[in-house]
């Protein structure tokens, strides 16, 4: 079994909320809670001295009420960390399972879907099948369409390669 298992994290910028979704939410070891308190304190750091808030042209981040002090009403300082909050009523698995990365594709479809994230577990034969299928369509659509980067550009022709006599080669040692 691994010692740790695979976790979808969203963040909701607009909240300072780090969402954490755990399919092995029993079985969740100290350390990985440490990753996640640490995310929630170097972000909002990574995001101050990057100069993303000063970037307001599409939210005026003052405005939020997520990121005025409640005391003083200015807005806060990357020295407050972002709130941390873990999913609750999703599904889980067995905790021998080694499903987690099944689990992480659906949870990810779930929630790229806007779909709640159901609380019954799935077959994960099932879903490996079907996440298998349809990685073979893509990428047999692809094939046949003669596109072979990941960018979906037309097939490019190779370099042509010239091949020397052996009295032109040379040793480069």
């Amino acid at each position: 079994m691994y010692a740790s298992f695979i976790d979808i994290v969203i963040v909701v910028l607009r909240n300072r909320l780090i969402r954490v979704y755990d399919s092995n939410l029993g079985t969740r070891n100290k350390s990985q809670s440490d990753e996640i308190k640490q995310l929630s304190i170097i972000l909002p750091n990574y995001l101050h001295d990057s100069g993303f808030f000063d970037k307001t042209d599409r939210i005026d981040w003052a405005t939020l009420d997520a990121y005025k002090d409640n005391k003083t009403g200015e807005l806060m300082g990357p020295q407050h960390p972002f709130e941390v909050e873990f999913a609750r009523g999703i599904m889980q698995q067995k905790s021998d399972s080694l499903d987690c990365g099944t689990y992480v594709a659906a949870f990810a479809e779930f929630l790229s879907d806007e779909i709640k994230v159901p609380s019954i577990p799935f077959q994960s034969e099932y879903l490996r099948s079907r996440y298998a299928t349809l990685l073979w369509k893509y990428g047999t659509d692809k094939a046949n369409a003669g596109y072979v980067s990941q960018n979906d550009d037309p097939i490019r022709l190779k370099a042509a390669s010239i091949i020397l006599p052996d009295d032109e080669l040379f040793n480069v040692d």
